[in-house]
């Protein structure tokens, strides 16, 4: 197939060419844009058995008008106590955004909450009155990049208003909504800086390695086309049901077609360059380098994108999508640099090698195997104790590997300095900190809630939820304002004796507003729905306020106790409602199942990655042993990695000892895994080729002396596209771009030079040259010239 291809495509270059450029136009003309079809933070990205997911769905059906996507929270804060003119400047904002909301109805802003309002403007102005909040409720998710623009445009209708005040109060900009705001603004900055890198990085590369302009252009053009091809044909992809782009997508997908592009170019130039060494002509050439690399560099993507495929089978959405869409981008990479890197070296002709000129044939020469030729000679000398130096020299990273934790806190990726993170400070400084996010428990019941059992059982929930430790308020029913609210008392029958006409307007004022209040309360926390044929169903909230971050993993703990509450107790006490049923939802909740079936999810992907790796192994090398070594020394590099990657997050990044963000370890087995086992694979299948010519001692040897130069460049380029991500203003990319970085460097200089030969020469140590008439007939050559080549 590939000598086909090779043929075809130097036979017919002005015609690949236009395809690529037709294909280009294409895509780019029908494809929707990425940023119009990118989703982060939906609810639809997790399984519908989360109970997060089944939360939503309830308070979708019974409290519509409080269902919101996000939350962006502007907090005014002063070193003393606000006075009346600070309150009434609160007023003022408040009607900017809401005609800021009447007049662009796009940004789909809901609720605005203030001191004013009833019921929740009492814990927006906090107890020690220097600190004021103001709720804006948002449709739009808070990674949304609608969501970015909203708050981006309410922030300044705010200033706005401050900034004609004098002696105005510190404006906070925080909130869910304002957290992801600056996450999706850092990740924009982000994928211009780390493309901006990539690119100067490639470009000095491919000078440094060909040291002509034209011969360094031609895989430079070859990728840029391929990455606009790439994103194109992934923004389309979007068309397919159930198919989701993430904006995080964008940045692995162009940071990994610079890497594996410029690689897979360089294995083609590198034979193509041979070949005119050998005194073919530039055609002949060039259709050889495709013919003898083509399944090569497929086995090489083959292997990345079969990880990555993986994640297919993963239940949360960003993963299941965002896995094979790397992968796609990577298959549109492998066919650039199979068809539009050698027609275009076909048109450049002679040219392309200017001003050096092209490789001239050295008849009889012998190539030097260099300083790989050097080590190569140490490591089957003495192949036990290299490879032990090797595992000790990983051992102590890998032990902290095993170790290593993960943490799913939304601001870890920010810097402290960022300004929503300020303004969790602030309100931390102020108020209880689960007023950020409180967690809602949703009772469904065939009684009224509104009823004497009804309340009864509610107060019942509410006192024990507002005992546990972390649990500074719990709103209900029975208790709007956190303490318990008195029950209207029944209408009392006409006294004998009449009362003074003053005691009986008081009393009746008196019953009126108790009486408003209660109507008020249970429009706010109780919800009639109509039911099929057992009737009506009435819905209640519960508002469970914490001590904690509702963002931390330090709420979870709580969470559980109130869900094995409602598991344990709610059926022995809602019998006397008739039976009911619980659900919950917050940030608190996403947050805990978001944990649990991503770690579900590694844990599967991870074994069925390694399973498709080991049968690789086995086909290629058809021993056990042998592809199980393999398997284990890029394990050894994984987990080394993730121990280096926790030292450089505590005593750089300020995390604790141990803690790193959980995609890190997500992504990095999938690619490091593959990508360390490509490189393994092209080694092992030279020492293969080897043996059957040199024995196992001396195949293993020139294998590791003539792949040696080769693989360390890709290494090389592939590490240093990876350490782009570090430029990146999210916490995140700089922990996973040092972690592929190293991961890469690993398996380059340690892995791939000394382990796998090491173990190699050892197990093959008995293994003599093969006489020459025991050789296959395509391997036979005269003794002699063998003698010389060796």
């Amino acid at each position: 197939m590939f000598k086909f291809l090779g043929r075809f495509t130097v036979g017919h270059p002005w015609l690949i060419c236009a395809a690529w450029l037709l294909l280009a136009a294409g895509v780019g003309v029908v494809a929707p844009s990425w940023g119009s079809q990118a989703h982060d933070d939906d609810v639809r990205f997790l399984p519908e058995r989360c109970a997060s997911v089944r939360g939503y769905q309830l308070l979708e059906q019974a409290f519509p008008q409080d269902v919101f996507a996000s939350r962006v929270i502007f907090a005014l804060e002063r070193d003393r106590k606000l006075g009346d003119d600070d309150l009434a400047l609160v007023e003022d904002v408040v009607a900017d955004l809401s005609a800021l909301r009447d007049a662009e109805p796009d940004l789909q802003i809901k609720k605005i909450y203030s001191q004013r309002d009833a019921f929740v403007g009492k814990r927006l102005l906090s107890a020690d009155g220097q600190c004021t909040l103001i709720q804006v409720s948002l449709g739009t998710p808070y990674l949304a990049l609608q969501t970015r623009t909203t708050v981006d445009r309410a922030e300044s209708v705010v200033r706005h208003r401050l900034e004609r005040v004098q002696d105005a109060p510190t404006l906070h900009t925080t909130g869910q909504a304002g957290v992801g705001r600056d996450l999706t603004a850092c990740g924009g900055d982000s994928l211009e800086r780390t493309t901006l890198a990539t690119f100067v990085l490639v470009v000095v590369i491919l000078l440094a390695v060909y040291r002509s302009p034209l011969l360094a252009l031609v895989p430079l053009a070859t990728i840029a086309l391929a990455v606009f091809v790439a994103l194109k044909v992934l923004a389309l992809c979007t068309l397919i049901p159930g198919f989701y782009l993430v904006n995080i997508s964008q940045v692995f997908a162009v940071v990994m077609l610079y890497g594996a592009g410029t690689d897979y170019c360089l294995f083609l130039i590198s034979r193509y360059r041979e070949g005119l060494a050998a005194g073919q002509s530039a055609k002949d050439a060039l259709a050889g380098s495709v013919s003898g690399v083509g399944w090569a560099l497929a086995a090489s993507a083959g292997t990345v994108i079969c990880g990555l495929g993986m994640m297919a089978l993963a239940e949360f959405t960003k993963v299941r999508c965002g896995g094979p869409a790397i992968a796609v981008s990577l298959a549109v990479a492998l066919l650039a640099s199979l068809t539009l890197t050698p027609a275009l070296l076909r048109l450049l002709g002679k040219a392309a090698f200017w001003p050096l000129g092209p490789p001239k044939p050295a008849p009889g020469a012998t190539p030097s195997e260099g300083v790989w030729g050097w080590i190569s000679k140490r490591v089957v000398a003495r192949p036990l104790a290299v490879g032990a130096l090797a595992v000790l020299l990983l051992a102590p990273l890998a032990l902290i590997g095993l170790r290593v934790t993960t943490t799913y806190r939304a601001t870890d990726e920010l810097s402290p300095a960022c300004g929503s993170v300020r303004g969790l400070a602030a309100i931390q400084r102020h108020f209880t900190a689960g007023e950020v996010g409180p967690v809602t428990v949703l009772l469904d019941s065939s009684t009224n809630w509104d009823s004497p059992r009804g309340r009864q059982l509610i107060e019942h929930l509410s006192k024990g939820f507002a005992h546990l430790d972390n649990v500074a308020e719990v709103r209900s029913l029975t208790r709007p304002l956190g303490e318990p609210l008195a029950r209207p008392a029944p209408p009392k029958q006409a006294a004998k004796k009449p009362r003074s006409l003053f005691r009986a307007v008081f009393a009746n004022v008196v019953e009126s507003v108790e009486g408003k209040m209660h109507k008020a309360t249970r429009g706010l926390y109780v919800v009639k729905l109509p039911g099929g044929e057992e009737g009506p169903r009435y819905v209640t909230r519960l508002d469970v306020v914490m001590r904690s971050n509702p963002m931390g993993p330090e709420s979870v703990p709580t969470l559980r106790l109130i869900q094995t509450w409602l598991r344990e107790e709610l059926p022995i006490s809602g019998e006397a409602v008739g039976g009911a049923r619980s659900e919950v939802y917050g940030v608190t909740v996403s947050a805990a199942d978001l944990a649990e079936v991503t770690e579900s999810d590694r844990s599967r992907i991870n074994l069925l990655v390694l399973a498709g790796i080991f049968l690789i192994l086995m086909v290629l090398v058809r021993r056990p042993g042998l592809a199980a070594y393999l398997l284990a020394t890029v394990l050894l590099s994984y987990f080394a990695t993730l121990g280096a990657t926790a030292l450089v997050a505590h005593y750089w990044g300020g995390r604790p000892f141990g803690e790193i963000d959980w995609r890190v370890p997500f992504f990095l087995f999938t690619i490091l895994v593959a990508v360390g086992e490509d490189y393994n694979i092209l080694l092992i299948s030279r020492a293969l080729e080897e043996r059957k010519k040199h024995g196992g001692v001396e195949g293993t040897r020139r294998a590791l002396a003539h792949t040696g130069g080769t693989i360390t460049s890709c290494g090389l380029i592939m590490a240093g596209t990876f350490a782009t991500l570090m430029l990146a203003g999210l916490n995140t990319l700089v922990q996973i771009g040092f972690a592929l970085a190293f991961g890469v460097l690993l398996d380059t200089f340690v892995v791939r030079p000394f382990l796998v030969p090491a173990f190699t020469a050892w197990a093959w140590r008995d293994e003599p040259a093969p006489a020459e008439e025991d050789r296959p007939r395509h391997l036979r050559f005269p003794v002699a010239r063998a003698r010389r080549a060796g």
